[in-house]
């Protein structure tokens, strides 16, 4: 029995690895489109082994850097499979396993509370095969690790709301401390967390065969729970803010470096509709809200849940908001600081919790089937939404983008020219020593069957050379069209005319249509100052 069961929960678990992983390779390799965001993580894992100068460091200070770690052990067989970096497989690999770790761990917390195979399973299938999520486990991006790691946190708090067991809450710390390192949403839900668990221990009855305590004993208890559940994820914040201090010089360069979502969203500034939402706290009160709508339907049954079972004013409710406006809080708080594109994905994240607080909801019920029934409801209904929200690019135009690649998708053509940059380089460039900020060029990088002949932004001797090129052996520097919206490159901030008109010590050498320029660097010493 416990063979077949076992064998059962590892089937579910690779029915969504092998599907996620044939789309993720359909769309990545077959169609030749892979997100931006998911290809820059890959690229980040494959700088560390594979750039002029290798090192650990080269994984990037400015994004989480858990899902390039995961990365590099895919990458180990690159040169076998170069197309686990050029086309950005090794990320839909990661994600494909996590997309099938998240079905296993929602089927696990269904039958651990008490819910029937039929219940467990369907829950389990009807959150992973929502298009939206399921898009999501294919496409290589952060979240669906993110997401993993989210759910196990609140599915473990769960755990420990009934049975108070603090194992529990050891798993949930150190399951939430790796969502920190995955993203940086993990910040305001940690902060939630720690807020629900203030409201469990202070306001809410005992559990089972525990004794009433004292308000002493109880802060000494709030005290201890606290660093339990805590600790791991604090850690895990100041250890990352020291590696930023001793490697880059600043222990916030995540925070605010050229690099950083900061100034990234310096773009928007420019945008009339954003600096609208920027200027007025209701109108971007309304955007958050208008968003985070679309994944709110299991919440609201949830709550009609706990309205007909008689427990809608109970404590446990208010643990549950409090960790869904998180995310919703966390968006509005960037937005007044002019920091967020609001990206339709940012706000995903209030579904999964709400489907992960579910088991444990069910589980507190004798009479479960009608309470399936609304909750199953939610999730169709959810799924529905969210499949039209897709097919909508002013709703979500950046999922939309994957069901438009070849209509005129302009992500998709610029990989086009990347990767046809790449090979002309391949081609004429020989062993040539070519500086280019890797932020901006990491698509061309990764396709390239010479990355050595690169000199790049993690290498060490970058910031030298980008200072004087002409003295530090550059040969040529390769730079994109400054524009607007686009990734800032570093070259280009600091030589502001050199794409349009070259400069005394580099002429142009070759144009690849007006969106990257080849510049040859004249052997020329800049005077003395």
């Amino acid at each position: 029995m416990l063979l077949r069961r076992n064998a059962f929960r590892w089937g579910l678990f690779l029915f969504f690895f092998i599907t996620e992983l044939a789309l993720g390779f359909y769309i990545s390799y077959i169609v030749g489109y892979m997100h931006s965001d998911a290809l820059s993580r890959v690229a980040n894992a494959f700088y560390v082994l594979y750039s002029r100068d290798p090192h650990l460091g080269a994984i990037g200070f400015v994004w989480n850097p858990l899902p390039s770690l995961m990365e590099l052990g895919v990458l180990v067989l690159y040169p076998i499979l170069p197309e686990l970096a050029s086309y950005g497989l090794a990320g839909v690999l990661v994600t494909s396993v996590f997309a099938g770790l998240t079905a296993l761990l929602l089927y696990d917390a269904g039958r651990r509370n008490g819910l029937s195979f039929g219940m467990s399973l369907g829950l389990s299938l009807l959150y992973c095969l929502n298009p939206f999520v399921f898009l999501f486990g294919a496409n290589g991006l952060s979240d669906a690790p993110y997401i993993y790691f989210l759910m196990y946190t609140v599915i473990r708090f769960g755990d420990w709301l009934k049975t108070r067991q603090i194992s529990h809450l050891v798993l949930a710390g150190f399951a939430l401390a790796l969502a920190f390192w995955t993203r940086y949403e993990a910040v305001p839900f940690g902060v939630s967390l720690g807020a629900a668990l203030l409201i469990v221990l202070l306001l809410m009855p005992p559990g089972e065969g525990e004794k009433p305590l004292p308000w002493v004993e109880r802060a000494r208890k709030v005290e201890a729970t606290s660093v339990i559940l805590l600790l791991p994820a604090v850690f895990s914040g100041l250890l990352w803010i020291f590696f930023n201090y001793i490697i880059m010089g600043d222990a916030l360069y995540f925070l605010h470096s050229e690099y950083s979502n900061q100034a990234q969203s310096d773009a928007l500034k420019g945008d009339e509709n954003f600096n609208r939402i920027f200027n007025s706290p209701l109108l971007a009160l309304v955007f958050v809200a208008k968003k985070t709508a679309w994944f709110s339907v299991p919440l609201a049954a949830v709550l009609l849940i706990r309205t007909f079972a008689g427990r809608l004013l109970r404590w446990e409710t208010l643990v549950l908001v409090c960790l869904f406006l998180s995310i919703p809080g966390l968006q509005f708080a960037l937005l007044m600081k002019e920091s967020s594109f609001g990206w339709f994905r940012y706000f995903m994240y209030v579904y999964p919790i709400t489907i992960a607080w579910i088991p444990y909801e069910l589980g507190l019920l004798r009479k479960r089937r009608a309470a399936f029934t609304v909750v199953a409801a939610g999730l169709l209904t959810t799924s529905a939404l969210l499949s039209y929200a897709v097919t909508n690019p002013q709703i979500a135009p950046d999922e939309n983008t994957f069901l438009t690649i070849k209509s005129g998708n302009k992500y998709y053509q610029s990989q086009i020219l990347d990767r046809s940059v790449a090979k002309w380089l391949d081609e004429h460039m020989g062993d040539a020593t070519i500086l280019t900020d890797s932020a901006s060029a990491f698509t061309i990088l990764v396709n390239s069957r010479n990355t050595k002949k690169f000199l790049i932004t993690s290498d060490y001797d970058f910031k030298k050379a980008k200072n004087d090129p002409p003295g530090n052996g550059v040969d040529y520097i390769l730079i994109p069209r400054p524009l607007p919206n686009a990734d800032k490159s570093a070259i280009n901030t600091k030589y502001k005319d050199l794409y349009e008109k070259g400069n005394e010590w580099a002429e142009l050498y070759h144009d690849f249509d007006n969106e990257w320029r080849l510049y040859k660097i004249k052997k020329w010493q800049p005077p003395a100052t």
